[in-house]
């Protein structure tokens, strides 16, 4: 049996009572449930029944590391661990780890790939699901940036991280494949909407902001670093998402044509004899 101490719950050392194979089950099932909620989504069952799917396999892949977590630090704890060291110098290091990058996005975007990328795909998914709306854009982005990245970092950070390590890998090899984890649906994701070369750098970067937010998490002992860095980082892209769809907004204009100014004809007249 594994039975660990609880102390501090981003600590290598540490897990909720269980045997080994019960923590190898829950982190294989774990780790395939992104990638697997992705294909039935965008390339399987596109539609009511991959959507449905997916939602399931997100709700696996969320709902199996939250419920350890707060079996270790009970419903209270679960909630405050993130905000654990919010106002500290490691949160600042998050702060300006996700400015950076988010701004590298963006002058990636607006200096090479705007106008170049075909965004057809992407605008379509956005209009299918009520992106047009304003409100509902924001939503969203407000569900991406703040929810979704926080549970992205207790899942693959925190969860994924520790396992790892729990059943003996060292953290030198435990991120790395923490990392490609997570790169992994992203791949699949990108795959459905854009051409090889943006899926292959845009996988490149998800996979360095794994590790940064791995090591973050490592050495800051607390999840506030990771979360604001990821949360900052999404924030970036879904500005990206709002400038394609209001290009795509706005309408073509025509240039103003001078109506063709056909000659006066003088009828032709026979010389009088």
């Amino acid at each position: 049996m594994i039975h660990l101490s609880t102390s501090h719950p981003n600590s290598p050392e540490e897990s909720f009572p269980g045997s080994p194979t019960l923590v190898w089950a829950q982190l294989i099932v774990v780790l395939t449930a992104p990638s697997l909620g992705a294909l039935c989504g965008l390339w399987f069952w596109p539609g009511p029944l991959g959507a449905t799917l997916y939602a399931l396999c997100k709700l696996i892949l969320y709902g199996i590391p939250v419920y350890i977590l707060i079996r270790q630090l009970g419903f209270a704890g679960c909630v405050s661990y993130p905000f654990q060291g919010l106002f500290t110098q490691n949160a600042a290091i998050g702060l300006v780890s996700g400015l950076v990058i988010g701004c590298v996005i963006l002058l990636l975007w607006v200096l090479v790939l705007a106008g170049r990328v075909n965004v057809a795909p992407v605008l379509d998914a956005m209009r299918d699901n009520g992106m047009t709306n304003a409100l509902k854009f924001l939503a969203f982005a407000a569900w991406l940036c703040l929810a979704n990245s926080l549970l992205e970092e207790i899942v693959f950070r925190w969860y994924v991280d520790t396992r790892l390590r729990i059943i003996g890998l060292p953290f030198a090899i435990a991120v790395p494949v923490s990392a490609f984890v997570f790169t992994l649906h992203h791949v699949i994701v990108l795959s459905a909407f854009f051409h090889w070369p943006l899926v292959l750098t845009g996988s490149l970067g998800v996979f360095g902001g794994g590790v940064l937010w791995s090591l973050l998490l490592r050495y800051s002992k607390s999840l506030s670093p990771s979360w604001i860095s990821h949360a900052l980082v999404d924030a970036a892209i879904m500005l990206i998402g709002w400038w394609v769809l209001s290009a795509a907004q706005v309408p073509h204009q025509v240039p103003h044509q001078v109506p063709h100014q056909v000659p006066h004809q003088v009828p032709h007249q026979v010389p009088q004899a």
